[in-house]
């Protein structure tokens, strides 16, 4: 029988590559995205991926895509949180509106995608048969930068929703876990160094490993997650940085 998993943020970046692996292994893909090719219907791109737009952030747009969804399927094998936003600058110039955008894709927009999916999840998994989630976190949220306070606190707090998710969900056969990039070449990245607070930010450049990271470096490590050779894992957040991380390197 087919899998089927949800990605949000699958548009673009590591949501769009993980999208085109989980296709290329057979899965069947329900890409939740703000961007998508008609915002006023499901669009299968291809047989097996099905693209709805969704606004994370917005409760309602959650509840009617997952509604959407349940339409089809019964039942959900995995949930890849991708969706995110930064904006950058000094913590004293950033806007409240700055502040709710990243809070509110970040942190609730991965929380109400649990939340509003969970039934999907729990239908016939077992800990020994596993759901799985996989969160798209950042080293930011374990090694804050100046330049992306608000950003690196957000991704922080998913961390943390990441362990008490997997604690709360563990009975259930729910796995939780995420993947914290350092920096990856994605549009946002590319976005966030050409905006006027680019003085402010600075990426980390490349890592020891002597490259910044691709969406293929942090998509393969969301596929492990999915892996029945991981399915004694759970709460943990993983590191895909090339050892920026590790310790400090100096320049």
């Amino acid at each position: 029988m087919k899998k089927t998993a949800i990605v949000t943020g699958g548009a673009s970046g590591i949501g769009q590559k993980t999208v085109q692996n989980l296709h290329a292994q057979g899965w069947d893909v329900w890409c939740l995205d703000i961007n998508v090719p008609d915002p006023s219907v499901r669009v299968e791109t291809s047989p097996g991926v099905s693209y709805l737009q969704c606004n994370v952030a917005d409760p309602q747009s959650v509840r009617a895509a997952i509604s959407c969804i349940a339409q089809s399927v019964d039942k959900i094998d995995a949930l890849i949180c991708s969706a995110g936003v930064l904006r950058t600058g000094r913590l004293t110039d950033q806007t409240p509106d700055e502040v709710d955008l990243m809070m509110g894709v970040n942190v609730k927009g991965p929380w109400l995608m649990v939340r509003e999916s969970v039934h999907l999840l729990k239908k016939n998994s077992t800990p020994d048969s596993p759901t799985r989630v996989v969160f798209v976190g950042s080293i930011s949220g374990i090694r804050p930068k100046v330049g992306a306070g608000f950003y690196g606190a957000s991704k922080a707090a998913l961390h943390v929703l990441t362990g008490v998710l997997a604690v709360e969900l563990a009975a259930d056969g729910i796995l939780v876990n995420a993947v914290a990039p350092g920096t990856v070449d994605t549009p946002m990245i590319s976005a966030a160094t050409k905006t006027g607070a680019a003085a402010t930010y600075k990426p980390s450049g490349e890592s020891p490993l002597g490259r910044i990271a691709t969406v293929d470096d942090v998509a393969n490590v969301i596929l492990l997650f999915l892996d029945n050779s991981t399915k004694y894992v759970t709460g943990t957040v993983l590191p895909v940085d090339g050892g920026t991380r590790a310790a400090f390197l100096p320049k």
